[in-house]
């Protein structure tokens, strides 16, 4: 029986609280909890999507923007992060005094975005694309504001595909991340985190749903024994 909502209105609202109030210590905690693998996985993103400096980037559920920084200081390309969580926001803005270059950030609704119709060159998302509340909508929108062959990133726990491996993860991530969690944060959002990815989309049913949208040449690559999934697609009408 699940703890949380997974879909609709009551997921989106929970998700904006619950990333607003865990805001302060959302870095610390990635970098405790992954041993800083996390940074691994978003630059294999980084390098995966190849920009050029007149090119622009969204990046969906930014967070506090590592991977809008990232991509601003491998590609110098214009960047935009967006973020339903005032705070992640406010804290990528701070974050950003560092960096000169091409890059802003927004609070806002992946799922009703405010930006024109083929305005991207590329479209990022990690570890936020579960926490949407309709799959099928983002998937939508996120189409619209491509241009052609325009590319698709998005990055995503996944269950692990190592038999060895899986129970070792699952107990760390049901049993240890809810205790940091608990000790830096707010519990219920580190118990959140497991629960969203057992209810997640199997890698084949994200692909499909990347086909549905629209989306072509869709790949997905696995990293650290099947944690993570970064998936690849193309606005190729």
């Amino acid at each position: 029986m699940p703890q949380f909502v997974h879909q609709g209105d009551e997921k989106k609202k929970y998700v904006k609280q619950m990333f607003n109030d865990i805001s302060k210590t959302y870095d610390l905690i990635n970098i405790l909890s992954s041993f800083g693998i996390d940074r691994y996985w978003r630059n294999c993103l980084i390098k995966k999507i190849k920009l050029s400096y007149n090119h622009r980037l969204l990046d969906v559920a930014t967070g506090t923007g590592d991977v809008a920084f990232g991509f601003l200081k491998k590609y110098h390309c214009a960047v935009i992060g967006l973020d339903i969580a005032k705070n992640m926001i406010e804290l990528a803005k701070i974050k950003a005094k560092k960096y000169h270059g091409d890059i802003s950030f927004f609070e806002g609704d992946a799922e009703k975005m405010a930006f024109s119709d083929t305005t991207f060159n590329a479209l990022t998302i990690s570890f936020g694309f579960r926490n949407l509340s309709c799959y099928d909508t983002a998937l939508s929108e996120f189409y619209r504001v491509l241009k052609q062959n325009g590319k698709i990133a998005i990055l995503e726990f996944s269950k692990p595909t190592s038999s060895w491996f899986a129970p070792i993860f699952k107990f760390y991530f049901n049993k240890v991340i809810p205790i940091i969690g608990s000790i830096l944060s707010r519990k219920d959002a580190y118990m959140y985190l497991p629960e969203s990815v057992d209810h997640f989309l199997t890698r084949k049913d994200v692909c499909s749903k990347l086909e549905a949208a629209g989306f072509k040449h869709i790949s997905y690559t696995d990293y650290t024994f099947g944690v993570v999934t970064l998936y690849i697609g193309e606005k190729n009408e």
